[in-house]
C-alpha cells in the first residue's frame, strides 16, 4: 500500500479542527477533537501537549492567517494601526477561540512578532521605555474589547424615559456590524491621538 504523501496528522490540522469546533459552538475537549480528527488520543498528544498545547497551535495557525506587514515607509500610527488592526480581526473572526488564547501565555515567535512590531512603533513615537508595554496592553484590551462589543445586541440603549439625552442620540447612531466598526476607528483615532499628545 502507498504511504500518504502528507501526514495523517500534524499541529496545524489539529489546531484548525480546534478551531472548527469553538468556532461552531462546541467546548474544547480532547476525546471529541481526536474523534473528529479520526486519530487516537496518544496520537494527538504526541503533537500537542494536552488542552493547552492545543490552544498554542491554535494561535500559531491564526497568528499566519492575521498578522500583516508594516506599510513600507509608513509612520508609526500606520503600524500601530495594522497591528491592532490584525488582533481586531482575529479576535472578531473567532471569538470563542479568543477566550482560550487569552489564558495561556503568549511564546510563538510569529505572535511575539506583532507584539513587537507595536514596541517599535511606540518606541519611534518618542513614548517613554517605562510606558511602551503597558500601552501595547492597552492596545491589546482595546482590540479584545471590540471583538466582545461585537457580541451585543443590535439594541444597546432603550431608555423608557423620551426626554433621555440618550434618544436622540439612538436614532442617528449605526447599528450592527457598522456600529462596531465605528467604535474601532474612533475608538483607535482616540488611543493613537492619546499617545500623540503624550510624546509632544
Amino acid at each position: 500500500m502507498a504511504r500518504p504523501t502528507s501526514p495523517l496528522l500534524s499541529r496545524e490540522k489539529i489546531a484548525l479542527a480546534a478551531i472548527e469546533m469553538l468556532d461552531s459552538g462546541q467546548e474544547l475537549k480532547i476525546q471529541p477533537l481526536a474523534k473528529r480528527l479520526g486519530v487516537s488520543l496518544s496520537s494527538l498528544y504526541h503533537h500537542v501537549d494536552g488542552r493547552e498545547g492545543i490552544v498554542h497551535a491554535m494561535r500559531e495557525v491564526l497568528s499566519g492567517q492575521y498578522v500583516l506587514p508594516t506599510p513600507d515607509g509608513g509612520t508609526w500610527q500606520d503600524a500601530v494601526r495594522a497591528g491592532v488592526g490584525s488582533l481586531w480581526r482575529l479576535y472578531a473572526d473567532h471569538p470563542r477561540v479568543m477566550i482560550h488564547l487569552l489564558g495561556v501565555t503568549i511564546e510563538e515567535p510569529q505572535t511575539l512578532r506583532l507584539y513587537e512590531s507595536l514596541v517599535s512603533a511606540l518606541k519611534r513615537a518618542g513614548l517613554p521605555e517605562g510606558e511602551v508595554l503597558s500601552t501595547v496592553e492597552v492596545l491589546d484590551a482595546f482590540a479584545f474589547g471590540v471583538a466582545i462589543d461585537a457580541l451585543s445586541p443590535t439594541e444597546i440603549f432603550a431608555p423608557d424615559d423620551e426626554d433621555s439625552p440618550l434618544t436622540d442620540l439612538i436614532a442617528a447612531h449605526p447599528t450592527g456590524t457598522e456600529r462596531n466598526e465605528l467604535l474601532y476607528r474612533r475608538g483607535l483615532d482616540i488611543i493613537i491621538a492619546g499617545i500623540e499628545a503624550r510624546v509632544e
